[in-house]
């Protein structure tokens, strides 16, 4: 008989190499803070800086310098410009807003896609709230029917508080803005003693404050990204079932634009942290994919958070690799987008 042919060998797959772990012991990791000692930022840094060192591998040492000015600016140039040390690891840790700026208008020495983001430890969603009071509006009706502008109180021109509202004056929202403000609580007292008719602060954290907004004081219009706690539970007892975010009423009863609604839906987005943390470049990749690992795992602790919680900062993740793509993704926009976008800000 005729043998068979044996049988052809089923080829094994080659198996991938496991990344050898990175050990950080002996190596000291340098944060630089952009504002002097003392402040919040450098609090937050200092208390972040003590978790980062327990949960990288080898318990490097790890400091916190400060390197103040220009929002920022002085601290990030100088670590990105600072040649890498194998032993001396560096991280600085920028505003958002020097950010928005450099994608927005350009800032001379900095460019925002130039640097490796580890993230952002206080990522909040806005749940920022426009109210009217009730005595001159109940309903959203009622307000957008009027057939008159409401006085808004107003602090600066760059805020969130300003932004919002002017973005909303543009899509034809009947407010006026008046500026001049301190503060918040400031606001909030102007709006209780019935010196401006609407304010943009009735997110959740001050509607606590105060308790009569929600008791019949002041009536919701819509808020920016986030609905609040207190207009859930209202909108659950039969009120206010008109509230929305802006942009969708902004659609609906005032023809606005997608590139119009994009526009702050991306400053939004960026909006919604405050301290950024990020890496040279240079760093080798390996390192960097140690330290972004670790930052994520640090920011989503129980320890990290409630050591924030006791001191009142807002905790909440968005990876080094999220908020590359959102920065990559604000500095992509079509030009007319961001025409919209610098619009919202005072000419420089």
């Amino acid at each position: 008989g005729v043998t068979p042919p044996a049988p052809t060998p089923t080829p094994r797959p080659t198996a991938t190499p496991t990344p050898k772990p990175v050990d950080f012991a002996g190596k000291t990791v340098r944060i630089t803070v952009g504002y002097s000692p003392g402040g919040g930022f450098d609090t937050f840094a200092r208390i972040f800086a003590v978790h980062l060192k327990n949960a990288l591998p080898g318990s490097p040492n790890v400091v916190v310098g400060n390197m103040p000015g220009a929002n920022t600016l002085v601290a990030a140039k100088s670590v990105i410009n600072r040649d890498y040390n194998e032993k001396s690891i560096d991280i600085v840790l920028i505003i958002a807003t020097l950010i928005q700026q450099a994608i927005l208008t350009g800032v001379e020495g900095f460019d925002p896609t130039d640097v490796t983001y580890l993230g952002t430890p206080d990522f909040a969603p806005s749940d920022q709230t426009f109210c009217v009071r009730t005595s001159v509006a109940d309903s959203l009706d009622k307000f957008m029917n009027a057939g008159r502008t409401f006085t808004i109180g107003q602090i600066g021109q760059i805020d969130t508080y300003a932004t919002t509202t002017k973005w909303a004056v543009n899509q034809g929202f009947p407010i006026e803005q008046v500026f001049g403000y301190s503060g918040t609580s400031d606001m909030n007292a102007a709006f209780n003693r019935g010196e401006i008719e609407v304010t943009a602060t009735c997110r959740e954290s001050e509607a606590r404050l105060n308790p009569e907004w929600a008791a019949g004081y002041a009536t919701p219009l819509w808020y920016t990204h986030r609905e609040s706690p207190w207009i859930i539970k209202g909108k659950a007892e039969g009120k206010w079932a008109w509230v929305d975010s802006f942009m969708n009423i902004a659609k609906e009863r005032l023809g606005s634009s997608d590139v119009q609604v994009n526009a702050i839906d991306s400053l939004l987005d960026i909006s919604a942290s405050t301290r950024v943390f990020a890496m040279p470049s240079q760093t080798p990749p390996e390192i960097i994919d140690a330290v972004r690992k670790t930052f994520a795992e640090v920011v989503g602790s129980d320890a990290f958070v409630a050591d924030m919680d006791k001191r009142g900062y807002d905790v909440g993740l968005k990876t080094g690799e999220e908020y590359q793509e959102l920065v990559e993704g604000l500095s992509k926009l079509p030009p007319e987008t961001l025409d919209v976008i610098r619009g919202l800000f005072p000419e420089s």
